[in-house]
């Protein structure tokens, strides 16, 4: 846009009273430009500025505001287009200026910043407002905190050499990278270069960069550089002490050649297949049985490889039962994919697993954001690999279900008399975890070889050197576990040198770092130490100290698999896996927004004199919540566990723990009640499962018969349990989970 007339203005700070967007004013602008009389008002120019909104997509329809060092001045604000494109008159604006664009990009609210340090009266100035402004901005703001620069004081503070250091070190630092440098052309500039957001030269780079902001400084890194084994190469980080040497930035890792990558539009086809999918009504995508299980995957929905596989099932087994058969899904539209992790083929041999499209070749982890028809946003990971030349849907193909995955808890004591009582019982109190979850799933897992399985191992970050021990579980309801049993490496049963076959104990969360829910630290439970010679070990599913490291998105670890078969301390097979998420510590959970449950539903279902408290054996039973301000909860459940005493079917009486659990999935996203729940955990053992445990002693459990949630009771002689939560995926897809329990004890 070009002003019609630029007068000089001589007492001019940058300040502009009028514009003239007639005709008719040219004449009098010209007058009011000569040195003669007349006695009238000089007239002046339009200030503007335009450019382009954008997070990698453009930030259609955003609305920005601009404000600026004087605290007397309004701010002016604005509209972006549909291609993200906005143009703002600024003309009653004194710089610095701030410039805030907020919208909505797959169903997720986005905040992008930019400063304008100085800009001359009647021009058009382009700024752009992205990531990379943000990042900018971000390293000139007090204390690294962009949200200081609404303060037209810390505004006015701006210098123009502040923000050249901050563009030089934010430019240095993505030019380090060969491919980026190519993509930006000469003479970028973040904030000043026009550009379009259609996924090409500069935006394709910020498709290709994740930004983070915090009060430490600006994290910069490279989606497109190679992760192997060893895990992602590290982030650059720019901090505000590094623009006194802007010229040596950090160096962000090579991205992998453009030929290893599927292009953005090889990644909106192969997107559009699941989009058309969930078009369908739920009967025309899959067949399920009496229990919601899905039995059949229909042929539109079908679009994978005949050998695709994912954590041990097939496209039905994992795709149809996670995703097609939920009505919340139907009719989700997807956005544009990005590239969220590239594979380093690992060239694995021997008795290492070897995926057969990605141990030689490279493979990459395709982001798809999906918006449900209720508006929620979503993301959901698929992996990519090359078929017959064409990049295609292929799964991990790991043999079993497993996996790790990062966690956060906030648990609420519903009994809170008993934790009154003893403030030192960690697992009495209101409390916040972070977690790291070893999930082997034999119930779920296809391969012939999963019965034959007793232990695995796994070592990884944030776990002990030695290695976290996961046996079958000998408890009802746990047939998808193989919960800890040590932290020590050994395979033998505690305080003996004859080797463990299965666990009666613990959980699958390894919990690494705990805090109040004030934020304030909480000691860890002590764990036992030395297995080998401990007739009572405890609290082996806690680290014996708060883990302080970092944990970044796929980060490997090593799972070793152990069968019946093998006594000895070499592993049948090693499988590396990843975690999907990265891990904070538990003291964050402090600020974050979290789902929770009216009093009515605790009082019911969650004191042993509640009007539910009683067994509850049908689905028919009523869940409602509130939601967390920026999120949805993604699933509710109900939970219970009491000893009970009956006989097998060899005719051994036995007590064992008995186990329910129940769970509601909402009709759509963003919904706040289920009436009723929509289906039962499963009630086996995982010892059941396997025929080398199936029937020795105390096996199979007499308790693996009906679902059912156990009653609530206040007899201390059994620890009698239950657990009420709800579950919601932050912005970055990391699982949290509020959870009010009652214990006796």
């Amino acid at each position: 846009m070009t002003p019609l007339l630029s007068c000089p203005w001589p007492s001019s700070p940058w300040r502009l009273l009028t514009s003239f967007a007639a005709s008719g004013a040219l004449a009098l602008a010209l007058q009011a430009c000569g040195s003669g009389g007349g006695g009238d008002a000089p007239a002046v120019a339009t200030t503007t500025i335009e450019g382009t909104v954008a997070v990698g997509a453009a930030l259609p329809g955003a609305s920005l505001s601009v404000s600026d060092a004087d605290p007397t001045t309004p701010d002016v604000t604005g509209t972006a287009d549909a291609s993200g494109f906005y143009v703002i008159d600024v003309s009653t604006q004194r710089p610095p200026l701030v410039v805030t664009a907020r919208g909505v990009v797959n169903g997720e609210s986005v905040r992008v910043v930019a400063v304008v340090p100085t800009a001359s009266a009647g021009t058009d100035l382009t700024v752009n407002v992205t990531p990379l402004t943000t990042a900018i901005a971000a390293l000139v703001a007090p204390g690294g905190d962009v949200d200081a620069l609404a303060s037209a004081s810390a505004a006015a503070a701006v210098s123009a050499a502040e923000v050249d250091n901050a563009t030089t070190l934010v430019v240095n630092t993505l030019r380090s990278n060969p491919a980026f440098d190519a993509a930006l052309g000469t003479g970028f500039d973040p904030l000043t270069t026009p550009f379009v957001a259609d996924g090409s030269g500069i935006d394709a780079v910020l498709d290709q960069v994740q930004v983070e902001v915090s009060a430490t400084g600006v994290t910069i890194t490279n989606l497109t550089a190679a992760v192997d084994d060893s895990g992602p190469p590290p982030p650059a980080v720019l901090t505000a002490q590094q623009l006194s040497d802007p010229a040596n930035a950090p160096t962000l890792p090579a991205s992998v050649p453009t030929a290893d990558l599927p292009t953005p539009a090889e990644m909106l086809a192969l997107a559009r297949k699941i989009e058309d999918c969930l078009a369908l009504p739920l009967a025309q995508r899959v067949t399920l049985d009496a229990n919601n299980d899905v039995t059949g995957v229909s042929l539109a929905c079908s679009f994978a490889p005949p050998d695709w596989k994912d954590d041990g099932g097939n496209w039905a087994e994992r795709v149809g039962t996670n995703l097609l058969r939920y009505t919340h899904y139907t009719g989700a539209k997807v956005g544009q994919p990005t590239i969220a992790a590239v594979f380093e083929p690992p060239n694995s041999s021997g008795t290492t697993f070897q995926h057969p499209y990605c141990n030689t070749q490279r493979c990459v982890v395709m982001n798809v954001p999906l918006v449900t028809a209720s508006g929620r946003p979503l993301t959901t990971f698929w992996q990519l690999g090359k078929v017959a030349g064409q990049w295609h849907y292929v799964g991990n193909q790991l043999p079993y279900a497993m996996g790790v995955e990062i966690r956060s808890y906030k648990y609420i004591a519903v009994n809170s008399a008993l934790a009154a009582q003893d403030p030192d019982s960690y697992y009495r109190q209101d409390r916040l975890e972070a977690t790291i979850r070893l999930i082997f799933n034999p119930a779920a897992s296809s391969d012939a070889n999963t019965p034959n399985i007793r232990a695995v191992v796994w070592k990884g970050p944030g776990l002990p050197a030695a290695g976290i021990v996961t046996h079958r579980s000998q408890r009802c309801g746990t047939e998808d576990r193989f919960p800890i049993t040590n932290q020590e490496g050994l395979l033998t049963v505690n305080n003996s040198s004859q080797v463990q076959f299965w666990n009666n104990s613990g959980g699958i969360d390894f919990i690494v770092d705990a805090a109040r829910l004030d934020g304030t630290p909480l000691a860890l439970p002590t764990p036992t130490s030395n297995w080998a010679t401990t007739a009572a070990p405890a609290n082996q599913n806690v680290r014996s100290a708060p883990f302080s490291g970092s944990i970044p998105a796929w980060s490997t670890y090593r799972a070793e698999i152990y069968t019946f078969a093998n006594t000895a301390s070499t592993p049948d097979e090693v499988i590396v896996v990843r975690n999907a998420t990265p891990f904070e510590p538990a003291a964050t959970g402090a600020t974050k927004s979290w789902p929770t449950l009216p009093q009515a539903f605790i009082d019911h279902y969650l004191t042993p004199t509640g009007a539910k408290a009683g067994a509850l054996t049908s689905l028919d039973e009523s869940m409602n919540w509130v939601n967390p301000t920026d999120g949805h909860v993604i699933l509710g459940y109900l939970f219970g566990q009491n000893r009970i005493t009956a006989t097998n079917g060899e005719n051994e009486t036995n007590a064992y723990w008995k186990r329910g659990l129940m769970a509601f999935r909402p009709q759509a996203f963003g919904d706040e009640s289920v009436t009723p729940a929509y289906d039962w955990g499963a009630i086996l053992s995982s010892v059941s499962l396997s025929p080398s445990t199936a029937s020795i002693g105390s096996n199979p459990n007499p308790r693996c018969t009906a679902p059912e949630i156990v009653a609530l009771d206040t007899d201390n002689t059994n620890v009698s349990y239950r657990e009420a939560g709800l579950q919601f995926r932050g912005a970055d897809r990391k699982l949290y989970q509020a959870s009010y329990f009652w214990t006796n004890q």
